[in-house]
């Protein structure tokens, strides 16, 4: 990918970001975050990616961003200077929850493993 198309980007996430933020008012999407924004090089679609820990949360802020959505790419035209507003296209990020279900299950075996030291010390006293 271009420079060019990096920067674009990082400029439409960073945007919206703090229009939700700041003008969408949902408990939905206090704790949403936008993972990553992959806009064709003709800009006319932007791939939203968007994460939340729980799953609940994740069905109610897609509810809120395609009801939202135009708005959210209103204010976005309002704050970028490009020819062309991509639509925005908002796609749930299960990286971040697949992570933390990864993290968990490590817990789970390093736990199982510190008991089984446990169990076989105490036999072997």
């Amino acid at each position: 990918m271009s420079l060019r198309m990096d920067k674009v980007n990082r400029q439409i996430q960073k945007m919206i970001m703090e229009i939700i933020q700041k003008e969408v008012d949902d408990p939905a999407m206090d704790f949403l975050s936008i993972t990553r924004v992959d806009t064709t090089r003709d800009l006319q679609e932007s791939k939203v990616y968007y994460s939340l820990l729980t799953a609940e949360s994740l069905i109610k802020a897609k509810d809120t961003l395609s009801r939202m959505g135009g708005f959210i790419r209103g204010q976005l035209g309002k704050k970028m200077r490009l020819k062309v507003l991509p639509q925005l296209r908002f796609i749930p990020d299960e990286s971040m929850r697949h992570s933390v279900d990864i993290y968990k299950k490590i817990e789970e075996i390093n736990k199982l493993e510190g008991n089984n030291e446990k169990e076989s010390i105490e036999e072997d006293s």
